[in-house]
């Protein structure tokens, strides 16, 4: 038997066993451990190449179609639970926490002299959006799950303000039974925001067409992104590094934009953009446009559609 199709025959067969599994009893895991897993796929694959033995060869693909099935399941049950918010938060032994659950608000005030703000944000699984919230706050966020599970520190030095909002407790296990997490946030127009996010297995819906972005950079585990970018700036870099992504993002129609991009098994949709090169995709107006956004990423298996709009979405 080739190595190939014994690679291709397991890695069918394993997916369509969990799957069916999955479809009758339901099979609950660390899925967000186990899709990291990915990169052995092309580890197993190179010793097969090198390996000259026939025998070993065939083994060894057929591990690799094992890996690669688990991973893919993996990377889809993970998403699957992201999007229906069912996210149980597993806390420390020594956290002390009342496991209580309800809404907790975190707010900074404005100053006219904040010309530039950065925000990080750290959070584990979850469900993190923005809003077009019209309250007179540098930032606002609106939480519900764990009572004051995050913690908001701010510095605001010449003209500057610096912002760091952390989840206290970050260890998920996804299951049955769930105490959501979810973040609503509010930026202010008036700034020129840095924007970060790391976050675990989550689901990212961010409105930022109202806001002065320059930098928005985004690392994520397993996720589900969605982002809607306005032209409020000269120019706006887009970093996102992710794992096993679902990914869309939205950008005027009248920017210009790159998309810079690398990773394995990418599905991509990018229409109205032109291919300059391998892995580089422009729009036609990208030289003569005043202003630009530039969207670099770096993935694992994903799913990748880069809209163009001319109104509201």
């Amino acid at each position: 038997m080739k190595a190939k199709h014994l690679f291709w025959g397991l890695l069918f067969i394993t997916l369509g066993i969990l799957i069916l599994i999955n479809n009758f009893s339901g099979i609950y895991w660390d899925w967000l451990s186990l899709w990291k897993l990915w990169p052995l796929v092309f580890i197993l694959w190179g010793v097969a190449i090198m390996v000259k033995n026939n025998a070993a060869k065939v083994l060894i693909a057929g591990l690799a179609g094992i890996a690669l099935a688990i991973t893919l399941f993996a990377s889809f049950k993970t998403v699957v639970h992201l999007t229906s918010g069912d996210f149980n938060i597993v806390f420390d032994e020594d956290s002390g926490s009342d496991y209580k659950y309800d809404f907790t608000d975190y707010s900074e005030p404005f100053s006219d002299s904040i010309k530039t703000a950065e925000f990080h944000f750290e959070a584990g699984a979850g469900t993190f959006t923005t809003t077009s919230d019209t309250a007179l706050k540098l930032f606002y966020a609106h939480t519900e799950g764990v009572k004051n599970n995050y913690e908001l520190s701010t510095n605001v030095t010449h003209g500057n303000a610096d912002l760091t909002m952390q989840m206290k407790h970050t260890r998920i296990r996804i299951g049955k039974h769930s105490i959501r997490n979810r973040v609503e946030m509010y930026f202010n127009p008036n700034p020129v925001w840095d924007l970060n996010f790391e976050v675990g297995a989550a689901s990212v819906n961010l409105d930022l067409s109202s806001v002065k972005v320059s930098k928005l950079n985004i690392s994520m585990g397993a996720a589900s992104f969605r982002a809607k970018m306005g032209n409020n700036t000269d120019q706006t870099y887009i970093n996102i590094e992710s794992g096993a992504t679902k990914a869309e993002i939205n950008v005027p129609e009248n920017s210009g934009c790159e998309i810079k991009m690398k990773g394995a098994l990418n599905s991509k949709d990018f229409e109205g953009f032109k291919k300059i090169s391998s892995g580089l995709y422009r729009t036609e107006n990208f030289d003569t446009a005043s202003k630009k956004i530039f969207i670099n990423i770096d993935s694992g298996v994903s799913s990748l559609k880069i809209d163009r709009y001319a109104g509201d979405w």
